[in-house]
């Protein structure tokens, strides 16, 4: 595959060595350069019954504020194609690498995906089929995502985006779960993060009673702020709304009893986190959560906070 690979353990070293030289680069008067460099990188959640989602990019497009019209740097190979599912447990598609770019606030960034009908570019592969994935408008307008940033004057600026695929692909109504005969729509739900202002949270899961239970999908629920874990869909009174920032997928070793997890690309402060071996895809599903009610972690810029979980044997007869 040409697409390059990195980790969140990378990135973060990337972002502390660009740091270093800009702290240390010429920083006299008025010569300042007009341009600076760009990278972006993109990263997923997990999606359950899908095994393969596929999209087709050909290029990032910027505005820079006050500007017109947009500038757009086109991927080298381009198109790319990227199965999404590859980029989880903080390992990225790097997808521009110290472009070099104007220097100034932009007022937005959005992929240029191709979406044609009947073309193989964008898909899903769930049980050996190929299921179309539709991105309506993916290029033309492409997948905007309407956050601000500045490239620094003779500095560099990492952008990572995150794609949530759990709440962005969709079926079409009464088309059965694992069914594709109508294919799938993509209406993304994306967040765009600063590489330099971002931590990780990772850690271990054991299981006390030694072994796995039998159908369960393992999954880390991360949440902002003290709140009591919820699933995706379902508001309650004493929580409205309570999303998950990130969900994540636990790896476990075929036959093993303790898995690894790693939640990249949070923004520094507070956090809830909880495992279940649940998933949220009936209408009416009540998760269970370990630890029940959350726990509290605090991510830092550019460090790895650890969280580890102890699931409990299940209670006997």
């Amino acid at each position: 595959m040409s697409t390059r690979i990195r980790t969140f353990a990378g990135v973060l070293l990337s972002t502390l060595m660009s740091a270093g030289l800009v702290a240390c680069g010429g920083g006299g008067g008025g010569g300042a350069s007009a341009t600076g460099s760009m990278t972006v990188s993109l990263t997923d959640a997990p999606l359950d019954d899908a095994q393969e989602v596929w999209i087709q990019v050909r290029g990032v497009a910027f505005k820079r504020e006050g500007a017109a019209p947009e500038i757009v740097q086109n991927l080298t190979p381009a198109p790319r194609r990227l199965n999404l599912l590859e980029y989880q447990q903080g390992r990225v598609a790097v997808l521009l690498d110290h472009v070099p770019l104007d220097a100034g606030r932009y007022e937005w960034l959005r992929l240029i995906v191709d979406s044609e009908s009947n073309v193989r570019d964008s898909y899903l592969m769930i049980d050996g089929q190929e299921c179309e994935l539709r991105v309506p408008s993916g290029s033309e307008s492409g997948l905007k995502m309407n956050r601000g940033f500045t490239v620094p004057a003779a500095g560099s600026l990492a952008l990572t985006i995150d794609f949530d695929l759990r709440k962005s692909v969709h079926a079409p109504p009464g088309q059965a779960t694992g069914a594709c005969a109508q294919g799938y729509l993509l209406r993304p739900t994306l967040r765009v993060v600063d590489d330099a202002a971002v931590g990780a949270l990772a850690g271990q899961v054991t299981f006390a009673s030694g072994s796995v239970p039998a159908g369960c999908k393992p999954r880390l629920y991360v949440y902002e702020g003290a709140v009591t874990p919820d699933d995706l869909e379902e508001s309650t009174a004493a929580n409205p709304d309570v999303d998950p920032l990130a969900v994540v997928e636990v790896e476990i070793p075929d036959g093993g009893s303790t898995g690894t997890y790693k939640a990249a690309f949070l923004p520094a402060g507070g956090y809830t986190a909880a495992f279940t071996c649940d998933d949220d895809t009936g209408a009416d599903e009540t998760l269970a959560f370990t630890p029940a009610v959350g726990m509290a972690v605090t991510v830092q810029n550019n460090l790895i906070t650890q969280g580890d979980i102890t699931v409990p044997a299940p209670a006997g007869p």
